[in-house]
């Protein structure tokens, strides 16, 4: 008996096999698996193999590639939704390497595993031996009729909801994850065409009264810092030594809009019209410029090869940009302090208008020990960790120059420093653990983030607890800039105690902050 039951197995282990390998593809795309949309796949392979050893070649080994290849990111991030299509296209070859890296050794283990496993039903089914009869060829027609009506029930069901046929609601994972994908980036395309559209046109601003208190104002932008990792937000690392004593306003509560940089700043700096629409003509630079600002970006975030990322095209409507590094095969990984010299020459260049700086810092992005410019010396909870804190520290002895330059120079001044996005916990408890970028399934960490407002004028270190939205930015920042604006609130001040209604994106949709998950700091305990 048993032995029967071996050469059961023993003559279909292909099939068997096969059908493991079409469970798992909707978990190693991260498309949710449904029974039905697992036995589509199923049938699919079954067919082509029925028909032709080499079709089942051809498109099985196309999904098995995808799968080893996107397996790592899957494990780490999930399903790319369109914003992070747009950081794939927006991401420079030091970036692309700086990602690899920054990828747990496992999730490279499980790829060749899968790899391994997918070869071995290659070979399996080079050996199987399917008859081609009257009998068979009818089995074949009802596997392919099945496939291809699985695959198509909820495309078709979901046609009224969804107003159009899409094959990204398929349940069959090898069909909906490329549709899928495709639609992402087609929508990114749409979104990028857009924006270039729009931001080069005229900007409807209705500028009433402009009365700069300062002469001199440096907007620092932070890159993936949360602010519970910093000794000024209460972190038991003294890592922020600047910042600390520093006299100026620090808001506690400061909430960005997106979990990552393109999505957060879009939205932190253009206006919008609803929860989706961008008036992109209307942002701080134009802003800015029609109220006599004089406006400078200075930039350690690569530019790719085609110089067309939507916050590059932002930069560009400045008087004076600088980027450190062009994005192409050149691109090299250069510290944020290497911004303070063209910070300092354009500082000493007198003007008679007020001026408006930008420094766009790459602060504590992904793969932390690459930021440092100095070896690691804190020994909390793990290397990664370690490293992390130390880029905010890094981070702080640069606004610490910066602030000592403008000081220098002897014109009054202003600088607001706030951090993009925060990150999230990966792998807690473990010895992989890290800080990543939250693209799926964001939780509160990845939008609590660091606000500090330093003036030249201030003669205290105050902190402020008040819930502060970045969709309210472009408001809090014509006030500082004292700009007043007909569709702008004037009354809006960023330092005001009074609380804003938090939402945030989560890459899909607004949602109420309040509804995400906590994300606690990790502890040496």
């Amino acid at each position: 008996m048993i032995l029967k039951i071996i050469l059961f197995f023993k003559q279909y282990a292909f099939e068997w096999l096969l059908m493991l390998f079409s469970v798992g593809i909707p978990f190693a795309l991260d498309m949710g698996p449904a029974f039905y949309g697992i036995l589509a796949t199923f049938f699919i392979f079954l067919t082509l193999r029925r028909l032709s050893y080499w079709s089942f070649f051809v498109v099985f080994l196309f999904v098995l590639i995808t799968c080893v290849l996107f397996l790592p990111q899957i494990i780490w991030f999930g399903h790319p939704p369109v914003t992070m299509i747009g950081a794939f296209f927006e991401t420079d070859l030091q970036e692309s390497k700086e990602f690899v890296q920054s990828l747990p050794l496992y999730s490279y283990a499980i790829s060749l595993l899968t790899l391994l496993f997918g070869g071995y039903i290659l070979y399996l089914g080079k050996k199987k031996i399917y008859l081609h009869n009257k009998k068979q060829n009818l089995i074949t027609a009802v596997i392919a009729i099945l496939a291809i009506g699985l695959t198509l029930y909820r495309p078709l069901a979901k046609m009224k909801e969804y107003q159009a046929f899409k094959w990204s609601a398929s349940r069959t994972a090898i069909i909906s994850f490329y549709a899928s994908i495709y639609d992402n980036i087609q929508e990114y395309q749409a979104l990028k065409e857009e924006l270039s559209k729009g931001i080069e046109g005229t900007p409807a601003w209705q500028i009433t009264a402009t009365q700069p208190p300062y002469q001199n104002y440096v907007l620092i932008i932070g890159e993936s810092v949360r602010k519970d990792y910093m000794h000024l937000y209460g972190f038991p690392e003294e890592n922020t030594p600047f910042l600390d004593k520093a006299y100026g306003t620090v808001i506690d509560g400061y909430t960005a809009t997106a979990p990552n940089t393109t999505a957060s700043l879009l939205r932190s700096f253009m206006q919008m019209k609803g929860d989706k629409d961008f008036i992109y003509a209307n942002n701080l630079i134009s802003l800015a410029k029609n109220a006599g600002f004089e406006t400078f970006w200075l930039s350690n975030q690569g530019l790719t090869g085609e110089f067309d990322t939507p916050i590059a095209k932002l930069a560009f409507l400045c008087d004076h940009k600088e980027f450190t590094k062009k994005g192409d095969y050149a691109s090299m990984n250069y510290h944020d302090s290497i911004l303070l010299p063209l910070f300092s020459k354009y500082l000493h260049k007198k003007s008679h208008s007020p001026r408006l700086f930008i420094l766009h810092i790459m602060g504590s992005h992904v793969n932390f020990e690459s930021r440092l410019e100095h070896p690691i010396h804190y020994n909390y909870y793990n290397r990664k960790i370690s490293a992390y804190i130390q880029t905010i520290e890094q981070t702080d002895t640069l606004l610490k120059d910066i602030h000592e330059l403008l000081q220098k120079n002897g014109d009054s001044f202003s600088i607001l420093y706030f951090s993009d996005h925060g990150l999230m916990t990966q792998d807690r408890n473990s010895m992989f653990t890290s800080l990543t970028h939250g693209d799926t399934n964001p939780n509160k960490a990845c939008y609590q983030v660091p606000f500090v407002l330093l003036s030249s004028d201030d003669t205290q270190h105050k902190v402020v607890k008040a819930n502060k939205s970045a969709f309210r930015f472009l408001d809090g920042f014509a006030h500082w800039l004292g700009i007043q604006e007909a569709s702008l609130r004037s009354d809006y001040d960023f330092l005001s105690p009074k609380n804003d209604t938090l939402k945030v994106f989560n890459q899909y949709e607004n949602v109420p902050f309040e509804g995400l998950e906590e994300d606690e700091i990790m502890t040496n305990n």
